[in-house]
């Protein structure tokens, strides 16, 4: 029988890690790695002010609300980046199904942003910021959801 091999999407607003499960008894390995400042093309942080409506003498002035947040903005940035390095790992490596790891806000840019093919394969996605844990506590952090 031929062991399910599992891709292990563990994200953050700021980092990326890429683990892998090739099986019951395996372990969990580390593929790769990625901070938000690897990628030159990911929003930056306002450098001037909101935009200010010039009202005639006696009226009020108004600030613009940017349509979108900085953080906002750097979050989808990074989930469009997050979601291409997967696709890619995924589709060379020969995976079965995917397990995504991320905070609430990032997992819910992640759920918005995958492609069809990997909707397809996930298995779960956990609103858990697991970027940090070392690799040796992983398959404890896991064990629920896939055998490691």
């Amino acid at each position: 029988m031929k062991p399910v091999r599992t891709l292990i999407l563990l994200a953050s607003e700021s980092r990326m890690r890429l683990c892998a499960n090739t099986g019951v008894g395996k372990g969990v390995d580390e593929i790769g790695s990625h901070a938000i400042d690897d990628f030159d093309d990911i929003a930056r942080p306002y450098t001037d002010a909101p935009g200010r409506n010039r009202a005639a003498p006696g009226m009020a002035g108004h600030d613009f609300e940017r349509p979108t947040s900085e953080r906002r903005q750097q979050r989808d940035d990074f989930a469009a980046h997050i979601l291409k390095e997967t696709q890619q790992v995924f589709d060379a490596g020969g995976y079965d199904r995917l397990l995504i790891a991320a905070p609430p806000a990032m997992l819910g840019a992640l759920r918005d942003e995958m492609s069809k093919t990997l909707k397809s394969v996930l298995l779960a996605d956990l609103d858990k910021d697991l970027t940090k844990q070392p690799l040796a506590d992983l398959p404890a952090r896991l064990g629920d959801i896939i055998a490691v």
